[in-house]
């Protein structure tokens, strides 16, 4: 099933269960997580009390400085006056050192303090005032670090997790897969949706969870200062919740076509690079640079309206916001009476709230960038969830090297309802050779790729020794098959890695011995760095034929009882083929069995049979000069090659 099918399918099963499983990420490192979030929540305590000290830094040391000052001001203007300010003489001998109390009864005054009791006693609390902030201010840096750190170590760990899983299933699924997907949607998926995934979790955490919490203690500060005020700055929140997951719904819908198209744009460029040549050679340049600007072009215009929808909803949060702070201040001034608070906690009010909604802020921020980022977590699922159809059985048993044989009974295949294979039926003894031949799109390249299993017959089975190939262990299978494909394929490294990978346990003197086999030292001796010689992505820095005897290597260092040669030297020149057909002979030895898929009749005369496949069905059998006698399709190939050359 390719992810398209697949994306398809699981459309309308997305929601919170895919956040629950994102969430599964984080369990190995909870306890980083949870290190972090008691850090946030203490934190923000420390850091709202720092605030709160507004309130005593008004009430007991700037309002009583001012009025003290200002009382030493008048006190000297009233005695240029000569007019006695301290009216406490007029008063009722009561007033004398007593003050009526509760039924006739007199309580102690204490005695007003003099100018500079009351100016240290001011200095005294600012000081205290000014430490306790200084501490909390040294203090946070230190935990803010500790907390970033745990974080980002967690969230490190996971983005590691998220990218072994995809490589992991990307090698776990069926060959089906990889050829009914597009490989750059496959690569977009791999790499940019899991990085979005990534980003999704990092938000809620970084963002999303840490501001809540944040808000908690905020909240906790504002009902203890006034629960009416209270009130009325927290109206908004409804509204605000409201708006950010009303455009979060558009954001990730339209966030899911945007990934949709980057997943087209990134094949069109894979195209370009793959096809560099025949693009060259073809002056397609001006066609290509123009298909990839309308590709881009439609990426811009999904990605303009998912930034239209996530500043719409950060702008709408940030209106409410505002207009809330003007209008919670502005009723906070005209009833500071009746609501019986004091200036300090007034202020401390206001600069607390203001404090808090920055978080609220934030997470409207993050909301909207999570559902643009869910969209890259939605569709790394859809790649973990694709069904891996080729299982071993239960009771399935391992295989050695092949001893009897191998035999087809009834085998037939389709590629969904087109059939392929049909009815075919035979039997190859252990150490013989067997070519099969045909027309393009006969069968022949399916029909090995079922003796591999990578895929599973839809009827009749495939038997190697008399055990069919559906009750054999795949590791077991595959250890004893090696192939030489038309396109031989290196990794980007050095010569000696890429030998090494038919053996990664190999000896040094098996590795040389092996490719003194294939003729391969012949070229690495003329080479400046020999064996470490770096041969590019996919070899490009060696020629058709070199690579070719690097991949027979692979063949002779795995040592298979069974061997499969794919048009191994049908993309060469008559050169190279020498030498790589002077490889394949050393491969031929060894009682190997072997299946030849060949069109050039200088590969396939040497072979004990020939099966000639035509619309999927085996049609002629024999050897070379056995066919050459009988009316068929084999003849007709072999006097088309004749004529060619």
């Amino acid at each position: 099933m390719s992810l398209r099918d697949h994306e398809q399918n699981r459309l309308e099963q997305l929601g919170l269960p895919m956040w629950r499983r994102l969430l599964r990420y984080v369990r190995p490192y909870w306890g980083f997580v949870a290190l972090a979030m008691t850090i946030t929540l203490t934190a923000s305590a420390a850091d709202f009390f720092r605030v709160y000290l507004v309130m005593p830094l008004f009430d007991e040391v700037i309002l009583p400085a001012g009025k003290n000052a200002a009382s030493t001001h008048l006190d000297r203007w009233m005695d240029q006056l000569s007019i006695p300010f301290d009216l406490g003489e007029s008063q009722s001998p009561d007033a004398e050192g007593q003050s009526p109390g509760a039924e006739g009864e007199t309580t102690p005054e204490a005695p007003p303090l003099s100018e500079e009791a009351m100016a240290e006693q001011i200095r005294k609390r600012f000081v205290q005032i000014v430490i306790a902030a200084g501490i909390i201010l040294l203090l946070l840096p230190l935990a803010y670090f500790v907390r970033d750190y745990s974080s980002a170590y967690a969230l490190g760990r996971i983005h590691i997790d998220m990218k072994r899983d995809v490589c992991a299933k990307l090698l776990a699924l069926p060959l089906r897969f990889h050829q009914g997907s597009r490989r750059g949607d496959v690569y977009a998926r791999a790499v940019n949706d899991v990085g979005t995934a990534h980003r999704a979790l990092n938000l809620i955490f970084s963002d999303l969870l840490q501001a809540s919490l944040r808000i908690i203690v905020g909240v906790a500060f504002l009902v203890y200062l006034s629960w009416q005020l209270s009130l009325m700055a927290l109206v908004v929140g409804p509204l605000i919740i409201l708006v950010i997951t009303s455009f979060g719904r558009r954001i990730r819908a339209s966030a899911r076509k945007r990934q949709q198209q980057y997943g087209e744009v990134t094949q069109r460029l894979m195209e370009i690079l793959a096809g560099i040549k025949v693009i060259k050679a073809f002056r397609a340049e001006a066609a290509e640079d123009a298909a990839y600007r309308r590709e881009t072009r439609k990426l811009f215009k999904r990605d303009m309206k998912v930034t239209k929808n996530r500043l719409l909803a950060r702008h709408s949060v940030d209106l409410m916001n505002q207009s809330l702070t003007f209008g919670a201040i502005l009723i906070g001034v005209m009833v500071m009476g009746w609501l019986e608070i004091t200036m300090g906690e007034l202020a401390a009010f206001f600069l607390i709230s203001n404090q808090t909604y920055r978080p609220v802020k934030k997470i409207a921020k993050a909301w909207v960038q999570i559902a643009d980022a869910s969209a890259g977590a939605d569709r790394l699922f859809e790649v973990l969830d694709t069904p891996v159809d080729i299982h071993d059985a239960p009771d399935a048993v391992e295989i050695g090297r092949l001893r009897h044989g191998i035999r087809a009974r009834g085998l037939s295949f389709s590629y969904g309802e087109k059939p392929v294979l049909e009815n075919v039926n035979f039997e190859v003894n252990a150490g013989e050779i067997v070519a099969i031949v045909g027309r393009t799109g006969a069968g022949k390249t399916t029909l090995i790729d079922l003796l591999m299993r990578f895929y599973d017959p839809t009827a009749g089975c495939i038997e190697i020794d008399g055990h069919d190939l559906r009750q054999v262990t795949r590791d077991s299978l595959l250890s004893q098959i090696a192939v030489v494909t038309q396109e031989p394929f290196l990794f980007d490294g050095t010569i000696w890695e890429n030998l090494r990978y038919g053996k990664p346990d190999a000896s040094r003197e098996e590795i040389l011995e092996a490719a003194r086999a294939a003729h391969v030292d012949e070229f690495v001796d003329e080479m400046p760095h020999g064996y470490d010689t770096e041969v590019g992505a996919m070899g490009v820095r060696l020629s058709g034929g070199q690579r070719q005897r690097i991949t027979i290597t692979r063949a002779i260092l795995k040592d298979p009882s069974i061997l499969i040669l794919d048009e191994a030297t049908s993309s060469l020149d008559s050169k190279s083929e020498k030498f790589v057909q002077q490889a394949i002979d050393t491969l031929l030895g060894g009682g190997r069995t072997v299946f030849v898929i060949a069109h050039r009749l200088s590969t396939i005369r040497r072979a004990d049979r020939i099966f000639v496949i035509e619309d999927g069905t085996i049609t002629q059998r024999g050897t070379h000069n056995q066919l050459l006698n009988q009316e068929g399709l084999y003849r007709e190939l072999v006097d088309l090659q004749s004529t060619a050359t």
